[in-house]
């Protein structure tokens, strides 16, 4: 054999080999991001360390994510939509429906669909539905309008609301940047809007007309409600002199966690109520406030220095009902209570609030409560000062489902000017006056300088875990490119549907889209496609515009199953929802979204290159 041959054939085992671990490491992401049981910001950390470990990427290549426009304009879009949000521009919206549900409440079912689509094409569907689900929660009382059949259509108002601008979601601005990585024109701010703009109005119509037949008529959104399930297991117990508990520490006590008794406030006193932590020291006088079975209290007191106390003096009634609020709270996507426990969490102790019971897929938690793993759409019976629950709700570790904790008065000059700034400075962008992330950017920087937002409140709004993903899925997306992978997807999908015409390629990759956002998160979909509908159209000589716009499309419209979208799962325990609820829901609603996508993205985006 020559050399020539030789080193031909060294390079094909080569090849061979980095396809096999590139196509390996996309089978452990899938897997990992399927199973929901690992955080998407390790998975993205675990992809970028073994691509390098591997040789995948070179390393001066494997940190190149984090420095990409997608990271930038993602992470940008969502202090933006913070500024709106502490600017009151969101708050007005929730008041302005809530105000309407009273007045004119035959309306308000149009205006919950209608309205939520614009802002959320600009701002966080998941922080939009942390305005707007409270709203929704709290016009059931006095409104023939059950969570049930409101809940869902609102998610998926918003979920559209992404196809109105190219920033609206974030596999719109990483198709975006898949154009612009592979040396081709990026979509324009408000190309999309037309087409976006025809499918939300059919999507809305479809809810609004023929979805509510599929809705769940017994899902009315019932579950822990405010105390009742619970207020029959608190009891008040006093610490006598000589308890052996005096003197000690909670964190030394393991007893009352051992007997599933949670002490949910301390009066020391006539007026000092304490949030007991793990370093709250009991003394000999102090009144608990405990929740567990009467049966189980009383056990305590026989054997613990302790006496239930049963003629309620005025001060422990302003424990119970002055002093302390309790409401119900979701955990919403994103939160760092999400995949943790409380007791992990020290939640007590960083917020002064006590969780009561646990409601999850139809089943009321009440005991080892520290103990379980918190899931996005979990909601949490809470009890706690007005100025805990609050401060839960503002930095968003949990959504505040029952009365609104008391917000401090915005200026309206705030909101007008945030508003402004938005038009303005997006409006240049559009007109190709300025970078898109470059007029983002200029939004944030304007909100912080006029004191609309703070720069520690962006940090805490913007969701960390999906830039990790991001940056650190895309060494798998230049390992794909590299290794050949994806040009061997790219010439199996061209021999397989080509001949039957652009149309057929589309459909694929709208179902490919649809399918796999499923399994795994929007962002790894659109990292993972996007090249591959690139190489396409470039072997078929056509725009790449039609088959990404489909992509898209499906990321944003095909709720199949809650997993979909982090806002459906928001939705999924206070709506009272099944998994075959989505689908019986969704796949109508997808359907009807493809066949109206294959009729207008050519309309909108030819598919003969420019």
């Amino acid at each position: 054999m020559s050399p020539a041959a030789s080193r031909k054939d060294g390079r094909k085992g080569a090849d061979r080999t980095a396809q096999s671990i590139a196509l390996g490491l996309l089978a452990l992401t899938m897997v990992l991001l399927a199973s929901n049981r690992v955080r998407i910001d390790l998975v993205g950390l675990l992809v970028l360390v073994l691509a390098g470990l591997s040789g995948l990427v070179p390393a001066s290549r494997l940190y190149a994510g984090f420095s990409s426009e997608a990271v930038v304009l993602i992470g940008a879009m969502l202090a933006v939509g913070e500024g709106l949000r502490r600017s009151g521009v969101t708050d007005a919206l929730a008041r302005w429906l809530e105000g309407l549900g009273r007045r004119r409440p035959h309306l308000l079912r149009l205006a919950l669909l209608a309205l939520p689509p614009l802002p959320s094409a600009f701002i966080s569907d998941v922080g939009l539905m942390a305005i707007l689900l409270p709203t929704a929660m709290r016009l059931r009382e006095g409104l023939d309008l059950p969570p049930g059949r409101t809940l869902m259509p609102l998610a998926i108002a918003i979920a559209l609301g992404g196809l109105l601008t190219m920033v609206g979601s974030a596999g719109n601005i990483l198709a975006n940047a898949a154009l612009g990585a592979a040396g081709l024109p990026q979509i324009g701010l408000f190309a999309i809007t037309p087409l976006g703009l025809l499918l939300t109005i059919l999507g809305l119509g479809f809810l609004l007309l023929a979805g509510q037949r599929w809705l769940p008529a017994g899902a009315t959104g019932e579950f822990v409600s405010d105390y009742g399930a619970v207020k029959e297991f608190l009891s008040e117990i006093r610490v006598l002199p000589g308890s052996p508990l005096a003197g000690r520490p909670l964190a030394a006590v393991p007893y009352f966690r051992q007997h599933h008794v949670t002490i949910v406030r301390i009066l020391r006193g006539d007026h000092a109520v304490v949030a007991p932590g793990g370093d709250t020291v009991l003394q000999a006088g102090d009144r608990l406030l405990v929740h567990g079975s009467r049966e189980t209290v009383l056990t305590l007191t026989d054997s613990q220095g302790l006496e239930a106390v049963r003629d309620r003096d005025p001060a422990t009634r302003r424990l119970r009902e002055g002093e302390a609020q309790v409401v119900e709270a979701v955990v919403p996507s994103g939160s760092r209570l999400t995949g943790r426990t409380l007791r992990a969490f020290d939640f007590r102790t960083r917020y002064g609030a006590t969780v009561l019971a646990i409601y999850r897929q139809g089943s009321t938690l009440t005991r080892t409560l520290g103990d379980i793993r918190l899931q996005a759409g979990d909601i949490l019976l809470l009890e706690g000062p007005p100025a805990a629950i609050r401060r839960l709700d503002l930095e968003r570790v949990l959504v505040v489902l029952g009365p609104a904790p008391h917000a401090e008065a915005v200026p309206a000059w705030k909101g007008g000017l945030a508003v402004a700034l938005l038009a303005v400075l997006l409006g240049a962008a559009a007109a190709g006056l300025l970078p898109v992330t470059l007029a983002a950017t200029l939004v944030v920087t304007g909100m912080v300088l006029a004191g609309i937002v703070s720069l520690g409140q962006i940090y805490r709004a913007v969701d960390w875990r999906i830039l990790l993903l991001v940056g650190g899925l895309t060494p798998l997306g230049t390992a794909l490119v590299d290794s050949g992978l994806t040009a061997r997807a790219v010439h199996a999908l061209v021999a397989a549907l080509s001949p039957y015409g652009p149309l057929a390629v589309t459909a694929a990759f709208f179902w490919l889209a649809a399918l796999l956002t499923q399994v795994i998160s929007n962002v790894a979909t659109a990292l993972v496609l996007s090249p591959v509908a690139i190489g396409v159209a470039r072997l078929n000589h056509w725009s790449p515009d039609p088959l990404l716009m489909a992509m898209v499309v499906a990321l944003s419209a095909a709720p199949l199953t809650p997993l979909a979208n982090k806002v459906f799962l928001m939705t999924m325990t206070p709506g009272g929802y099944r998994y075959a609820d989505y689908l019986r829901v969704g796949l109508p609603l997808t359907l009807l979204v493809f066949a109206a996508s294959l009729w207008l993205i050519p309309v909108f985006f030819p598919f003969s290159a420019a």
